[in-house]
């Protein structure tokens, strides 16, 4: 081998690969990434969503099959399903599927419009405590086949979840709760749906005075809607400037204005999607009541309803009332009378016998949430659904049996079981609840 072969030979060993190219880092990634997404993307025109992560969201979505179908198929490794039934009907009901058919689902496109699973249209009104996704609202609508003849009841609304939901899907539906601040954003969440785009619109100058008149307390407006609206914005931004410094530099004018831009911006995105798919919305009715009391009053609720979708709050492990302090004092609203009225906070002592010796606090609970639920039973036509959705939390270092214990009340009470279904709450570790379960029954 002569010299300059030996160096051509030489020069070829240190190209490593022959070649005097090499990928750049963006081009590696790139390549990547499409390798991972062919791995790991359904084949198939009727397709999971992105948002399913968990076993529970697997029987979800059986769930909403059942509902929606004649017959299907799910094929959980390839996230693809087969099914016989409507597919215009189901593509704008069903919210575990990202495609149905090769068309995007309604709920995909909230998802991608609103850039949340959960916080579309107005559900991310207002940070209320202990609220629940809506997307499980709409997954157990979809479950007990309602539809626009159906009247669906929350005894327990809170800030107006299951009732935003069913408007949003065209179904009638009654809110109930003790709440004041509930009350105000389950009819803000719902009268929102149904305002003239040009209601919101305000100047700097009109927000200036707004502002002005609601911390003199002047603030009054003939449309009720904007009247609470502008109150419940102003709740916000306090809130907000009194827990973090992260807000001065925009103080307290910049923070509301762009929490008004905000609401706006969901009311724009939310008719969009409203002409898109042809939507019908329904007006919830929110009534200030006790679940406990609803009964005795008269029999207008007495086997009204074709389901019932509910949350009962758990008084004895997240406080509800700390966040909306200034809410209340704003209102004058005498915050221990409310706490009052609250599952497990009458005064008086639960029979200790009944739940083996747990605190009396979490026994006053269970007394009442058994309660609630005989109410609920008295309240659902026969042959009506229900589901709950709760937790166990840990009390004193205690476990809390709550599922359990609503199973059986449940049972004892004449329901019969269908399913459970248990449901990680994914994020921080701190959590009171750190899982719930969807119980389901019917009347």
């Amino acid at each position: 081998m002569n010299k300059k072969d030996t160096l051509t030979t030489k020069a070829n060993q240190e190209k490593l690969f022959g070649t005097d190219y090499f990928p750049t880092y963006e081009e590696i990634i790139d390549a990547y990434s499409k390798e991972f997404k062919n791995y790991i993307s359904p084949k198939g025109d009727t397709t999971f969503g992105f948002w399913m992560q968990t076993l529970a969201d697997l029987n979800l979505l059986d769930l909403e099959l059942k509902g929606l179908t004649s017959e299907y198929s799910i094929y959980a490794i390839n996230r693809t399903i087969n099914f016989r039934g409507d597919e215009e009907y189901i593509r704008s009901r069903i919210a575990h599927l990202e495609q149905v058919n090769n068309k995007t689902t309604l709920y995909t496109e909230l998802v991608d419009k609103f850039g949340d699973t959960n916080a579309y249209a107005f559900h991310n009104l207002y940070p209320y405590k202990g609220k629940f996704y809506p997307r499980i609202v709409r997954t157990l609508i979809n479950t007990f086949g309602l539809d626009e003849n159906s009247l669906l009841f929350d005894p327990f609304n809170g800030s107006g979840t299951t009732t935003h939901e069913a408007s949003l899907m065209g179904i009638n539906s009654v809110g109930v709760d003790v709440t004041p601040i509930g009350i105000i954003l389950s009819e803000l969440k719902n009268d929102l749906l149904f305002i003239k785009e040009n209601e919101l619109d305000f100047s700097i100058k009109e927000v200036q005075d707004i502002l002005e008149l609601i911390e003199n307390k002047k603030w009054e407006y003939d449309n009720s809607t904007i009247h609470k609206l502008m109150l419940i914005i102003y709740f916000d931004t306090i809130d907000a400037l009194s827990r973090t410094n992260r807000y001065n530099k925009k103080g307290i004018l910049g923070l509301f204005m762009e929490k008004l831009y905000y609401i706006k911006d969901c009311y724009k995105k939310t008719m969009e999607i409203k002409k898109e798919y042809n939507l019908q919305f329904k007006s919830a009715k929110i009534i200030k009541d006790d679940i406990l009391e609803i009964n005795n009053n008269s029999d207008e609720f007495k086997e009204t309803f074709d389901a019932c979708i509910t949350s009962p709050p758990y008084y004895f492990s997240i406080d509800y009332v700390r966040k909306d302090k200034i809410a209340y004092d704003y209102l004058g609203i005498n915050m221990k009378e409310i706490e009052s009225k609250y599952l497990g906070m009458k005064v008086g002592k639960a029979n200790y016998n009944n739940y083996n010796g747990l605190p009396n606090k979490v026994c006053m609970y269970y007394d009442d949430l058994k309660k609630s639920i005989e109410n609920i039973y008295w309240a659902l036509k026969p042959g009506g659904n229900l589901a709950i959705i709760i937790g166990d939390s840990t009390v004193n270092g205690k476990k809390i049996p709550t599922t359990m214990m609503t199973k059986k009340f449940c049972d004892d009470i004449g329901f019969k079981f269908e399913k459970l279904i248990f449901n990680p709450l994914l994020g921080a570790r701190n959590r009171a609840i750190r899982g719930e379960s969807i119980i389901i029954c019917r009347k």
